[in-house]
């Protein structure tokens, strides 16, 4: 039964937000939200729309354009005092089209799980021992914060990715990530249990928030992928089997494949 779908394990889960980066660099991590924002609207865009869209200041704003189109990877068109991407990036844009093929627009997906659930969706990667949010899609008044990072061992998300890797590689994590013999021992049966329902589901480090996780297809995302699915802790506890099913169905519409329980396996 969905119901009995495997929990990762109580240990503590570590999550670290993006401000604790300390070498993280700002502008860099803006220039690229431009480019992004050029993505979603696909026309040119005016330094106002810009700097309202990425809530910068103008001042801000301008500098960031002129760096970008100093360094040739915006254009202006000064007859309509447009800014757009330049043909630096078609290579780059080409290759991502490669990587993640038709059907993987993460985006597009978590708004269709979103609009199905009513509740925060999130699309998460691997990065090292941490699993990191890289969309989301949010419901007026919640929060899902990009970047975040939440420990691949004792979370939802990391667990539906475990059960993606073969066991020696989720072996070889687990002693980098220091875990107890008992949890090493543990481990194994968790894993198998994830595997042969197809997602992972459990509460949050402050046990308000209940999450589901279920790793997306590795023929169209060829970069680890897990979609989360997080709301109050009873209200997505208690519905678990139909929030999956509604995941499962906008996964299926929007990437084209089935996804069944246990297929990943």
């Amino acid at each position: 039964m969905l119901s009995d779908a495997p929990k990762p394990n109580r240990s503590p889960a570590v999550v670290k937000r993006p401000g604790e980066q300390r070498s993280r660099s700002r502008s860099a991590t803006r220039a690229l939200d431009v480019l992004e924002l050029f993505g979603i609207r696909r026309c040119p865009l005016r330094a106002v729309e810009i700097g309202a869209a990425l809530d910068l200041n103008p001042s801000s704003t301008n500098q960031m354009l002129k760096t970008m189109i100093g360094s040739g990877h915006l254009v202006f068109d000064a007859r309509r005092k447009t800014y757009l991407p330049s043909a630096r990036l078609t290579k780059f844009s080409r290759w991502i089209g490669v990587l993640y093929g038709p059907g993987a627009d993460v985006g597009d997906l978590l708004a269709e799980v979103g609009l199905r659930t009513n509740l925060v969706a999130t699309a998460s990667s691997p990065n090292d021992l941490f699993m990191q949010i890289i969309d989301s899609a949010i419901p007026e008044g919640a929060t899902a914060e990009r970047g975040l990072r939440i420990s691949i061992f004792g979370s939802a998300v990391g667990s539906a990715y475990l059960s993606t890797l073969d066991d020696a590689d989720v072996t070889r994590l687990a002693v980098r990530a220091r875990l107890s013999q008992a949890r090493m021992q543990a481990l194994p049966a968790e894993i198998a249990a994830v595997r042969a329902q197809g997602f992972a589901q459990g509460p949050s480090a402050d046990d308000r928030i209940w999450s589901i996780a279920l790793p997306l297809p590795a023929t169209i995302f060829q970069v680890p992928t897990v979609l989360g699915i997080a709301g109050p802790y009873e209200a997505v506890r208690d519905d678990a089997p139909a929030l999956v099913e509604m995941a499962r169905g906008a996964i299926r519409d929007r990437c084209g494949r089935s996804v069944e329980a246990g297929e990943e396996g």
